[in-house]
């Protein structure tokens, strides 16, 4: 019966290092799409404030809707200025425009 070699230290420091970069390069938030659209700098900025903001494609519009009203009740509770219809309109359309299918 031979023997099996256990890798040396380099090795699996080298290893380990290679999962952690791989681990770290999957982790990272994708843009947003049409980022430098108006709608998306003010989803980013009015969002961002409290959370990284999610990427569109994560949820429907229909799903968006519903996500944007309950964060305006946050938004309230949190004391902090509530969106004007117009922010809201504009956050939305963005969010929907870029919104997932399923």
């Amino acid at each position: 019966m031979r023997a099996s070699r256990l890798p040396s230290r380099t090795t699996r420091a080298a290893l380990a290092l290679a999962l952690l970069a791989v681990a770290a390069a999957g982790c990272k938030p994708a843009g947003l799409p049409d980022a430098t659209s108006p709608g998306a700098q003010l989803y980013a900025a009015r969002c961002g404030n409290c959370h990284v903001p999610y990427n569109p494609h994560e949820l429907t519009a229909a799903m968006w809707d519903t996500q944007v009203t309950m964060m305006e009740e946050k938004i309230q509770s949190a004391g902090m200025p509530a969106l004007t219809a117009d922010d809201r309109a504009s956050i939305l359309d963005y969010l929907k425009h870029n919104a997932g299918t399923q």
